[in-house]
């Protein structure tokens, strides 16, 4: 089997009216893949999105900000960073690695669509490199999420599974959580971060929804990646913490699920 190899970009922008934009770029390097997605949600409305299998540029990281355009789409996005990047490698085995890059764990966004409003809110980054092939991970379920606003942020990842990895950070610093679920979190510090509100953004297999734009998908990856299921939503969450005033923002989180 050639070397697998996958560089993922994820980026968003949530606006205080509850709008948001998530974008996806993605280069597999085995099989050769290009891809490219946007989802658009407005609030009140289902969720859309668009797909690309031809060559557009990814995300670029320069100085304090992170910008991407596609002129096939006509939409140009912009990420100023507000705080310090987090790397840590989530994955290490002699067979390949995963690690993960918060290149903006707070930023804001601005995003300009042709036709649409201009649109302004709270945003993140980040990036993923994978050289270990998906469905040879040893993961059962992942939670993933951020949570945004002027004053705070928040960001987790929860695996679960043949091999147990949990990262959390609150406003950079490195925490941990004793528990991580549908409706919260709730740190080690006593903190609390819960969802009151929320809105699905996708659901279902990936083989049916992220994935089903590749041609022939089913002649190129398992069924272990195809039936992998995903639940995202975007929510409206406080955080609450002694002696604090409550901290309310948005936030956007997901369970990944194996077969």
């Amino acid at each position: 089997m050639p070397d697998f190899e996958l560089t993922k970009w994820y980026a968003d922008c949530v606006t205080d009216g509850g709008d948001a934009c998530i974008l996806y770029s993605a280069e597999l390097a085995w099989p050769p893949i290009r891809y490219t997605s946007l989802l658009r949600h407005q609030d009140g409305r289902p969720a859309q999105s668009r797909f690309s299998l031809r060559k557009q540029a990814a995300p670029e990281a320069r100085d304090g900000c992170i910008g991407w355009a596609s002129r096939r789409w006509k939409v140009e996005a912009e990420w100023s960073r507000m705080d310090g990047s987090i790397r840590e490698v989530l994955f290490d085995s002699p067979d390949g690695t995963l690690e993960w890059e918060c290149l903006a764990p707070r930023s804001t966004a601005c995003l300009r669509i042709a036709g649409e409003p201009e649109i302004r809110g709270w945003g993140y980054v980040e990036r993923l490199r994978l050289s270990l092939a998906p469905w040879r991970l040893p993961i059962r379920e992942l939670r993933w999420g951020r949570f945004i606003n002027g004053a705070d942020t928040l960001v987790w990842i929860d695996w679960r599974g043949p091999y147990n990895r949990q990262v959390v950070y609150c406003n950079g610093a490195a925490m941990r959580a004793r528990s991580i679920g549908d409706t919260g979190i709730e740190l080690s510090d006593g903190a609390v971060l819960r969802f009151e509100a929320s809105t699905p953004l996708r659901e279902g297999r990936l083989g049916a929804t992220a994935l089903a734009v590749i041609p022939h998908v089913d002649r190129l990856f398992p069924a272990s990646i195809l039936n992998v299921r995903e639940r995202k939503w975007l929510s409206r969450a406080v955080l609450r913490r002694a002696g604090c005033a409550d901290s309310t923002g948005m936030a956007i989180h997901e369970v990944v699920e194996w077969p």
